[in-house]
């Protein structure tokens, strides 16, 4: 997803600009194929770009399905995912006459010579912070079953709990309280 910037960089400071981008489906071989590596299967996204004093402010609102595994039974599912991002371009020539611009911050995100922004990047960037940690593929997911590892979703069951030798003192204790203990009346 890239964006030229040197018509924007051209008008009077303040000026912006409003574009859309989308793909749906990431193509493998396309140039935000980059985005497939985060599992982003779809985006599209409403930016806003605003000629600043440095450069360019990219602001925007991107919306991403995301292949996830639900957290609880690890079935595949495709999550939508948003994120919103702002960030400074500072431009390293002047549009107009090719003159070098003052040296930008040390981690500063730069305009190319070529005055287009790779926006797939930061895109990228903001998506997998959005992501959930714990997806799920509906809100009453019973998961996995701890002892067999079947989909509790599609036959629930239940095992018989296994009693831990470690806890056989504590048990033989409760059981000589309980005879000592007298019923009680409801006194």
């Amino acid at each position: 997803m890239k964006l030229s910037v040197a018509p924007l960089l051209k008008q009077p400071m303040g000026e912006s600009v409003d574009q859309k981008i989308g793909e749906r489906p990431i193509d493998p071989h396309g140039e935000n194929a980059e985005l497939l590596d985060a599992r982003i299967t779809s985006i599209d996204a409403d930016i806003k770009a605003t000629h600043t004093s440095p450069g360019a402010l990219i602001a925007g609102d991107a919306r991403a399905t995301v292949s996830m595994e639900c957290a609880r039974c690890l079935t595949p599912i495709d999550t939508p995912v948003r994120a919103r991002f702002a960030e400074q371009y500072y431009a390293t020539l002047n549009v107009d006459t090719g003159a070098r611009m003052p040296e930008p911050p040390m981690d500063a995100k730069t305009i190319g010579n070529d005055f287009r922004i790779d926006l797939t990047p930061l895109i990228r960037e903001e998506v997998i912070l959005a992501m959930p940690l714990a997806p799920l593929c509906r809100p009453d997911c019973k998961g996995l079953c701890p002892v067999c590892g079947r989909d509790l979703n599609e036959a629930p069951h239940e095992h018989e709990r296994d009693i831990d030798e470690r806890w056989s003192a504590l048990q033989a204790l409760r059981a000589k309280v309980e005879e000592r203990t007298p019923p009680d009346d409801g006194m």
